[in-house]
């Protein structure tokens, strides 16, 4: 692949987050595609691609999705962290814990990944298990909301 291709692909995935992160899914499905065409062996695309499919309930297309960045690049954590926190919500909570310490495994320091993870351990009536989470990362959060839940929860 080119060097003008792998750039285009950038700039349509970039576009494709700031509708994403603007809620228009839509135009951001289009954006997630077009870049495939340019780049279809990126991971962040892929990811990107996977959460958009994960939000607008297409689970199964969405999995599909984080697997083939999982091929593109087994050392990456965030497409773990992505099917850990699909198999989550489907309350697949083994395979979900499994997925989370892959990424982590891949990713230490992904903050999301532990929230999530902390999550699912309050999920899963593991409030021990939280409460170590939630204690190791608040010195790493800096919004004050979030860290006024954490705070509540690790005590």
């Amino acid at each position: 692949m080119g060097f003008f291709a792998k750039r285009k692909a950038n700039k349509l995935l970039d576009e494709g987050m700031e509708f994403f992160r603007t809620g228009d899914l839509q135009a951001a499905e289009a954006k997630y595609i077009e870049a495939l065409s340019f780049d279809p062996n990126s991971v962040a695309i892929h990811v990107n691609y996977g959460d958009l499919l994960k939000k607008t309930d297409r689970p199964t297309a969405a999995e599909v999705e984080y697997n083939k960045a999982m091929i593109f690049d087994p050392e990456r954590g965030e497409p773990h962290g992505g099917l850990g926190a699909l198999y989550h919500s489907q309350r697949r909570y083994e395979e979900a814990e499994e997925q989370y310490e892959i990424a982590l495994s891949k990713t230490a320091g992904d903050l999301n990944v532990k929230l999530n993870l902390a999550q699912l351990y309050m999920d899963t009536v593991r409030y021990t298990d939280m409460k170590k989470i939630y204690k190791s990362v608040l010195p790493h959060v800096t919004d004050p909301n979030l860290r006024k839940m954490i705070e509540s929860r690790s005590r």
